[in-house]
């Protein structure tokens, strides 16, 4: 069959066309699903990478605050007493014989309780309402009641906190020296910047052997005299009446206490 000029034309027009659709369906319009199915995937993975950063600032602001805890529990926990000292007897009695060294007065005896946990209590004054049923009658436009709120305010917050407890030891030593080097000695105590306590002092006069000899050597009295020696020996008792330079012996218990100290925390993000 011969095909005449028209028809051929018609017949590349045709091929043309199919071409076109067939090229149309078999890359074109893969390719366009594939476009789409990227932008999604892109889509995606935008929301991912904000949520990242989201977390990646949050971990930021986490490991500061766990920076800013651990600088502040340096700061709470430079009162107490070092921990590794507080453990060792032999360390500790090095330290507290410094202070006896500095203010000249002698070490005679000293003993170290065992290290054990020490509640730590909270002082203050509670807040005590007199005759509360008259306050009530007279509180007709209840503006008593709300002063007593905040009076008590203070008080309650501090009785309901929880008393917590840190480690301690007992410290007691008996010192002997000048009354004036004796007071040094607790002054020296006193300017410790840590937790150190002294809880109980006792003093007594030493009396030196010239003394002790003579009144080994007076005769016995009657009552009268009696009387005025108990009064004398009384009187010597009194702090107030000793002289700067009265040798005392002193009864002194102090009281260390000591916490663990934190670790340095590793916020540092470990990379592979």
């Amino acid at each position: 069959m011969k095909l005449t000029y028209r028809d051929k034309v018609i017949l590349a027009v045709v091929l043309a066309v199919a071409i076109c659709v067939g090229g149309f369906f078999g890359l074109i319009k893969p390719k366009r699903q594939q476009i789409k199915d990227n932008q999604a995937n892109l889509e995606t993975l935008e929301n991912e990478k904000t949520e990242i950063e989201r977390k990646i600032k949050r971990i930021k602001k986490v490991e500061d605050n766990i920076n800013t805890t651990w600088d502040d529990s340096k700061k709470n926990t430079a009162v107490f007493v070092d921990e590794e000292l507080i453990k060792q007897p032999k360390l500790l009695d090095e330290y507290m014989y410094n202070y006896a060294e500095k203010a000249d007065v002698r070490v005679m005896e000293l003993k170290v309780d065992e290290l054990a946990t020490s509640a730590i209590n909270y002082y203050y004054k509670p807040y005590v309402e007199v005759a509360t049923a008259l306050r009530e009658n007279a509180d007709i436009n209840g503006t008593m009641i709300q002063k007593v709120a905040e009076d008590s305010a203070d008080s309650m917050y501090i009785s309901s906190r929880n008393v917590e407890n840190i480690m301690s030891v007992r410290y007691g030593l008996t010192v002997e020296g000048a009354l004036e080097n004796v007071w040094d000695y607790l002054k020296e105590i006193e300017k410790v910047n840590e937790a150190v306590i002294v809880t109980s002092v006792s003093m007594s006069e030493v009396e030196d052997e010239e003394k002790e000899d003579d009144k080994a050597a007076t005769p016995a009295g009657g009552q009268n005299q009696n009387a005025q020696q108990q009064q004398e020996e009384e009187d010597s008792d009194q702090p107030q009446n000793w002289e700067k330079d009265t040798i005392v012996e002193a009864n002194i218990v102090i009281q260390l206490y000591s916490v663990y100290e934190m670790e340095e925390p590793d916020t540092k993000m470990k990379k592979d």
